[in-house]
């Protein structure tokens, strides 16, 4: 009786993997338009005397000073069993920062043992903050024209309840969940240069997440993946990440134009009885101009 009721057991698990695998069939999202130097290697346009990391790190700290600009996003997610989806998630994401006001709207559209579809936008105006979110996932689906999640409806403002500060680091300073704050966290495989295309500077950064490192000096970043995902501590492995920046000199500074991070890991889901992989890509774009918070932005608080 008992050997029965485990194999019973283990066929409802089946037929509920099949059943999401149905609901999450078809083509992996993909991000569309991507610049094509990023991850350039090429001898010949190597830059003499300049590296990647520096590179990196100066862009970023005055990323973290800037206090005008406009940066869009897009996520692309896809988990796979036995070569099927079982989860897909795309995020557009359009973020200003306008003197010490910022604003943030996000559409996320997720399928299958994905549960995080949303719209979620958010305000603070040098003061107060507010914020807003739709989870009723009927409002949201996929632009035709342009590839990418929107929603129908928005939604009213409220206040912001949650740590106002730790908000507004992280939306203007959150680069990665990664440490890269020193060299050593850096893969082996980590190329260094630098390479100049048509005035711009194209680096990329290879982060080591062995097992070691991804249990210590990564560890929040592999605990952002069991949470996001639903997946098991126990089997869980990832390639090493690569962030590949496109870097220019706007007003006498270097500054981000583009980035893109792409990830590739393995896990066990409580949801799929066999092993998940899963690639995830995030590319992001900034602009120095246009980035005025307009009425249409806030909505009820215009």
């Amino acid at each position: 009786m008992k050997t029965k009721t485990l194999l019973v057991t283990a066929v409802a698990a089946v037929l509920i993997f099949t059943a999401f695998c149905f609901a999450a069939c078809g083509d992996a999202p993909t991000i569309e338009n991507v610049d094509q130097n990023l991850g350039i290697v090429d001898p010949d346009l190597a830059v003499d005397g300049m590296s990647a990391y520096d590179l990196v790190m100066e862009a970023y700290e005055n990323w973290c000073n800037d206090d005008g600009y406009i940066r869009r996003e897009e996520f692309a997610f896809s988990a796979k069993a036995a070569s099927i989806n079982a989860a897909t998630r795309q995020t557009y994401m359009i973020r200003k920062v306008d003197g010490d006001k910022i604003y943030s709207q996000e559409v996320i559209l997720g399928t299958g043992l994905d549960d995080g579809t949303k719209a979620i936008r958010y305000y603070f105006d040098g003061t107060s903050a507010w914020d807003l979110e739709n989870t009723d996932k009927k409002d949201i689906s996929i632009d035709e024209t342009t590839g990418r999640p929107i929603t129908a409806e928005w939604g009213e403002f409220v206040p912001y309840q949650g740590d106002v500060a730790e908000q507004n680091r992280t939306l203007t300073e959150h680069l990665t969940t990664y440490d890269i704050s020193s060299r050593e966290y850096l893969s082996d495989a980590h190329n260094d240069s630098v390479y100049n295309v048509d005035g711009a500077y194209y680096c990329t950064l290879t982060i080591d997440c062995s097992e070691e490192m991804m249990n210590t000096v990564h560890r929040a970043a592999k605990e952002e993946f069991l949470a996001n995902t639903g997946a098991k501590d126990d089997g869980f492995s990832i390639q090493d990440t690569t962030i590949d920046f496109a870097i220019g000199k706007v007003d006498g500074e270097y500054k981000f134009l583009a980035w893109k991070r792409n990830e590739k890991y393995t896990g066990k889901h409580a949801s799929v009885p066999m092993n998940v992989n899963c690639e995830q890509t995030c590319y992001s774009t900034y602009e120095y101009t246009g980035y005025t918070i307009t009425a249409d932005d806030l909505l009820n608080l215009a």
